[in-house]
């Protein structure tokens, strides 16, 4: 019942109908809408498009090189935490654009990269916490 209903609201999504749905079952959301209304407080916080909302999100990035590298380096970045090299591995979470580490990685030779993409659950908690401060 529930996927037929999800099929329904992508059917009226894709047929330029409005569609407004609550849901904290947040990979639903994911999947069928196109923006994302946040709530807090009784006030809408925000309204975005589900793409954009997930440049905002946190993301685990792991960069296998081809030599050990040095964590100062990357610890320094804006956005990039919890920076721990072990060996020819880094490993770190990246607040926002890949941009600034993608930068400093493709000054070492990359052998792989991996990076987690975030969830609309993810994001919607990074946004209402950070906006708490």
């Amino acid at each position: 019942m529930q996927q037929e209903f999800l099929a329904m609201v992508r059917d009226a999504r894709d047929g330029g109908q409005t569609v407004f749905m609550s849901s904290h079952v947040l990979a639903e959301v994911q999947h069928t809408a196109d923006r994302v209304a946040i709530i807090r407080d009784g006030r809408l916080a925000a309204v975005e498009r589900v793409e954009s909302l997930g440049k905002r999100a946190i993301r685990s990035v792991e960069i296998h090189f081809d030599d050990p590298v040095d964590p100062a380096e990357f610890a320094v970045l804006p956005g990039v935490s919890d920076v721990v090299v072990s060996g020819p591995v880094l490993r770190c979470t990246v607040d926002g654009r890949l941009d600034p580490l993608v930068k400093a990685a493709a000054r070492h030779e990359v052998v792989d990269m991996l990076s987690d993409e975030p969830d609309l659950e993810e994001t919607f908690l990074s946004f209402y916490y950070h906006s708490e401060g």
